[in-house]
């Protein structure tokens, strides 16, 4: 939980500027209550998903997100993984299986006004 593991790579900087930032200490949103607490506080309903580690933080956050009712988006085309794309096709694979294959799509389908409110999450994955 110290840099340089925490910090944000260069290129979403000008999103994280203006972004909502969350510490977590586990994989996904909603590790821990604060993730929670900024989406109900916020009333999101709709969570556009993307991030490194598809096999674990991007399902994890969209699992979550299913489980307490929202709706959750993974942006393929917005997601990597440090393991390979084995592993990145994995995640993409359990993740379509459990929330469903509509639920996946590309950074073209996100709404600008998603885009404008960004959230980043930092810890583990």
């Amino acid at each position: 939980m110290t840099s340089p593991a925490i910090d944000i790579v260069e290129e979403p900087v000008p999103y994280a500027e203006r972004a909502h930032v969350v510490d977590k200490r586990g994989y996904g949103l909603f590790a821990d209550r604060a993730g929670a607490a900024l989406v109900e506080e916020r009333g999101w309903r709709d969570l556009y998903v993307c991030g490194i580690a598809t096999e674990s933080c991007v399902p994890a956050t969209a699992l979550g997100a299913f489980g307490l009712d929202l709706t959750p988006w993974v942006i393929v085309d917005a997601c990597a993984s440090s393991a390979g794309e084995e592993a990145h096709e994995a995640g993409l694979l359990v993740t379509r299986r459990f929330i469903g294959a509509g639920q996946l799509g590309l950074v073209a389908d996100v709404p600008e006004e998603v885009v404008a409110s960004p959230v980043v999450g930092r810890g583990p994955g």
